[in-house]
């Protein structure tokens, strides 16, 4: 797991997971987003890559992980409940693993699944955490790289990018300049389930897995990948 945010760490120490180092990775928007999706990438394609930093609960401090690697990782973007128009940037981390992880599974010696959700919703217009649902995505990493398309996941940039800080009473547009990405012509399509090719809470809301709660979420991703082995 990386996850800076200290409740979220501490919630997976509970359950017995690593907490990786991030250099640079923070609880806030002033966070390092590459560093966390290069983390999490280092841990799930060991051994090919040297073995990721995990905290020692007691010595505060962090000692080399396992060698072996990890089959499962959780990557936990803080910077996406304040970072207001910002939230578009903060969700490139996710094409920064993708990317890695496709680099790793081109190799022939891995297969990964992704699913990318939230713990809550967080209304721009509230500026806090709400209650309503949250999307949910699942799939298997080749179907979602033949979706977009493998020549859009390579303009994505793997260099860091820390988001910008801004004072208060700053015009947030004339502090930030957002570069729009330009993908290749092409349809987005789905491949498995139902016709969703968007992450937002209305387009999730036509989904087949429909609204469950929670504690069934983990169940859900693990059925998935049974059905997709068979």
């Amino acid at each position: 797991m990386v996850a800076p945010t200290k409740i979220i760490a501490g919630l997976g120490l509970s359950l017995g997971i690593d907490i990786l180092e991030a250099p640079g990775a923070t609880g806030d928007y002033r966070t390092l987003l590459t560093s966390k999706a290069k983390s999490i990438a280092s841990a799930l394609t060991a051994p090919s890559q040297p073995p990721p930093r995990v905290f020692v609960p007691g010595e505060e401090e962090f000692k080399p992980g396992r060698v072996e690697g990890y089959d499962f990782g959780f990557l936990h973007i803080k910077a996406i409940d304040d970072a207001a128009i910002l939230k578009v940037r903060g969700l490139e981390a996710v094409g920064q693993l993708t990317k890695l992880l496709w680099q790793a599974e081109a190799s022939g010696s891995f297969q990964y699944y992704l699913c990318v959700t939230g713990d809550h919703s967080t209304p721009v217009e509230y500026g806090d955490h709400s209650f309503e649902p949250v999307p949910f995505a699942l799939c298997r990493l080749g179907d979602f790289v033949g979706a977009v398309g493998e020549e859009n996941l390579d303009v994505v940039s793997l260099e860091d990018f820390p988001l910008p800080s801004v004072a208060a009473g700053e015009d947030l547009a004339e502090v930030v300049q957002i570069t729009e990405v330009k993908f290749s012509p092409g349809t987005l399509v789905s491949y498995f389930g139902d016709s969703v090719s968007e992450f937002n809470e209305i387009a999730a809301a036509r989904g087949c897995l429909g609204r469950f709660p929670g504690s069934e979420m983990m169940g859900g991703i693990k059925k998935y990948m049974k059905t997709k082995y068979e």
